[in-house]
């Protein structure tokens, strides 16, 4: 029987089976990639099983698998070893100890993005944990507290939000203790008095709230407390002079009110300047300008100064303080300089506390007593005083009344003279006007005519957060405007209205 097709070669029946195997390929899809451990895939994350890690135990491992997934591990900058390998002591980063526990968790500068696990609380025998200057962000785990051997805890320079959560103070370990430009908020939680051991707490920048807890000052092996640029309030506790070990404290920049606590002169601010274990333990763990408080109008020196140090100062600056300065400051021991500036002090600045100003400042506040023969530096031109020498002209009877005065030194930053009247000594008083700025020395008022004399109250405003060029050292909070004032009275005179002359009749 005749066949009338060709007999199949091999040649042809294998590009069959290449062309059917293709065309198979084309209906089911790509095959999945095959992805390594450690190695990224786009909207999935890598597996691993922390059954096959023998040198650490399995919550240990998980917590580091945990801080892998969380904080989108296959972006980082290095991630050597992580999900790489089943010996996390090796992963970078990552130190243990001999008897296997993780006790370094160090990824400083690393773009770790996203939140903190709080399966990190599982690594209790750690003892360093420092992750500056990324992008972390959401609240910081209350099972953080767990980690009671941690003598370093450092979030500096990330995006945290939400409350300092009071389990931190179960650290018991903590020696420095750093939260400092985050978007923290709430209030400074009053746990933090049971650190039996810390050294420094540095909560600056960050957006907390509320008064300052009295409790802070049992902390008696605290040596820096910097709680500056943040939104707290009330009085500055008098319990924080009980810090007998504080080498430096940091309020400036808040909203803190009421007059400076006399206590605060049993401090023994500076101790610690010469003390280079001190030291070099500030360098390491924090980043800092040799010059950490130019920016904050130190006064000029005649007669030149050291250089200025590090450590060592009380800063009080920007904040809305009241009173006197307490001439207990004057008592400070070895300090490198006291700033009080950009607040509301007014009175005579005593003599005793100029030694402690060495390095600091007081201007923008509204102090007298200026006497160049004690002070070295003419602080006056930069004091917020009330004017002199009011002298009011003319009578109650109706026509213009001039008032003349002696415009105060401190004609910089944005500022007037405001005008109220009254009708007996202590008011109440209406404000009539202002000036347009401080070098004004006179001013005319007009008002209704009376039978008594009119009383006439000068305030000096300045505003210290004013945008022009010499504003800079008080504008460190634009939400903020510090008003500060101080007034002078005086009274205008008055006419009696004539005695009429009875008419012959």
């Amino acid at each position: 029987m005749k066949h009338n097709h060709k007999p199949i070669t091999t040649t042809s029946a294998a590009w069959r089976i290449l062309a059917m195997l293709l065309l198979a390929a084309l209906l089911m899809g790509p095959a999945p990639a095959t992805v390594r451990a450690g190695e990224s895939h786009p909207r999935q994350t890598p597996q691993f099983d922390c059954g096959t890690v023998a040198e650490i135990p399995p919550e240990e491992c998980q917590a580091l698998v945990a801080l892998y997934d969380s904080t989108d591990g296959a972006n980082w900058y290095t991630k050597t070893g992580w999900l790489e390998t089943d010996t996390p002591c090796g992963w970078y980063g990552v130190t243990c100890s001999a008897a296997g526990h993780v006790t370094n968790l160090e990824l400083d500068f690393n773009y770790l993005h996203g939140t903190i696990p709080p399966e990190l609380g599982n690594l209790t025998e750690l003892e360093f944990l420092s992750f500056r200057r990324n992008y972390l962000v959401g609240t910081i785990p209350g099972t953080l507290g767990n980690l009671s051997h941690v003598w370093l805890f450092n979030m500096y320079g990330n995006e945290l939000n939400g409350p300092i959560p009071p389990e931190l103070g179960k650290l018991a370990s903590v020696q420095w203790f750093y939260l400092d430009y985050n978007h923290l908020g709430g209030p400074i939680p009053a746990a933090l008095e049971e650190l039996p051991v810390v050294r420094a707490i540095v909560l600056g920048n960050n957006q907390l709230s509320g008064p300052i807890p009295p409790e802070l000052g049992n902390l008696s092996t605290l040596e820096f407390l910097w709680l500056n640029d943040n939104q707290l309030s009330s009085s500055i506790p008098p319990e924080l002079g009980q810090l007998n070990n504080l080498c430096d404290m940091d309020l400036s920049d808040n909203q803190l009110t009421g007059s400076i606590p006399p206590e605060l002169g049993n401090l023994r601010i500076g101790w610690c300047q010469n003390s280079t274990s001190t030291a070099s333990d500030l360098v390491m763990l924090r980043d800092r300008l040799n010059n950490p408080y130019a920016a904050f109008g130190a006064e000029p020196y005649l007669g030149g100064r050291p250089p200025q140090p590090l450590t060592g100062y009380l800063n009080l600056w920007g904040n809305h303080l009241t009173g006197k300065v307490p001439v207990e400051l004057g008592q400070i021991e070895e300090p490198s300089g006291v700033y009080l500036s950009c607040n509301m002090l007014s009175g005579d600045f005593p003599p005793e506390v100029s030694r402690v100003i060495r390095w600091g400042s007081i201007a923008f506040n509204a102090l007298t007593g200026y006497d160049p023969d004690i002070f070295p530096w003419p602080w006056y031109l930069k004091q917020t005083v009330a004017p002199t020498d009011l002298v009011v002209t003319g009578s109650s009877n109706g026509a213009p009344i001039i008032l003349t005065w002696t415009p105060i030194a401190y004609t910089g930053n944005s500022g007037h003279y405001e005008i109220s009247y009254a009708s007996a000594p202590g008011g109440p008083f209406t404000v009539y006007g202002q000036t347009a700025d401080k070098t004004v020395s006179s001013y005319a008022v007009q008002l209704p005519a009376q039978t008594t004399p009119y009383y006439f109250r000068l305030r000096t405003f300045t505003d210290p957060h004013a945008a022009n060029a010499s504003a800079y050292e008080c504008s460190y909070q634009p939400n903020t405007v510090i008003s500060e004032y101080t007034e002078v009275v005086a009274s205008g005179g008055w006419d009696p209205p004539p005695t009429e002359t009875p008419t012959p009749t």
